[in-house]
C-alpha cells in the first residue's frame, strides 16, 4: 500500500510538474466525520490531497526558480554640504541628511585641530 501511494505520488508530482496557467487549480475541502466516509470516499479523499499537494509544490518550486532578484538600490547622493570654521580653517563633509554631513564635518575638524574649536557647523542644502 505505502509503494502504491509513493507511485502516485511520484506519478502525480511528474504529471503536473509544471502547472500551466490554463490548469484549474485543484481546490481542497475540509473534511467532516470521516466516521461516515467510504473506504472508496477516503482513497478519493487521499487522491485529491495528493494532487493539491504536487499542484502546490510545483508553484513553490516554480515561484522559487523564477524569483527576480532586484538590483541593490542606489546609494542616496550627498545633497548636504556642511562647513566647520577652526582657526582660520574650513573643514567640510558631505552626506545624504543634514546630520550625516554635519558629523562628517566635524569629523574632519577634529582629526585635524582641537576639538575644542570643532563645533557650530554650517550646513546647507
Amino acid at each position: 500500500m505505502k509503494l502504491n501511494s509513493f507511485a502516485v505520488v511520484v506519478v502525480s508530482v511528474l504529471a503536473l510538474g509544471s502547472v500551466s496557467k490554463a490548469e484549474e487549480v485543484f481546490r481542497i475541502e475540509v473534511g467532516r466525520d470521516y466516521n461516515h466516509y467510504t473506504q472508496r470516499d477516503l482513497q478519493r479523499r487521499v487522491w485529491e490531497l495528493e494532487r493539491a499537494v504536487a499542484q502546490l509544490q510545483a508553484r513553490v518550486f516554480q515561484l522559487e526558480y523564477s524569483r527576480v532578484v532586484a538590483p541593490p538600490a542606489p546609494k542616496p547622493a550627498d545633497t548636504w554640504i556642511c562647513k566647520v570654521n577652526a582657526m582660520g580653517v574650513t573643514y567640510s563633509g558631505t552626506g545624504a541628511t543634514k546630520a550625516v554631513a554635519e558629523q562628517a564635518a566635524i569629523e574632519d575638524c577634529k582629526a585635524k585641530a582641537e576639538d575644542f574649536f570643532c563645533k557650530d557647523a554650517k550646513c546647507s542644502q
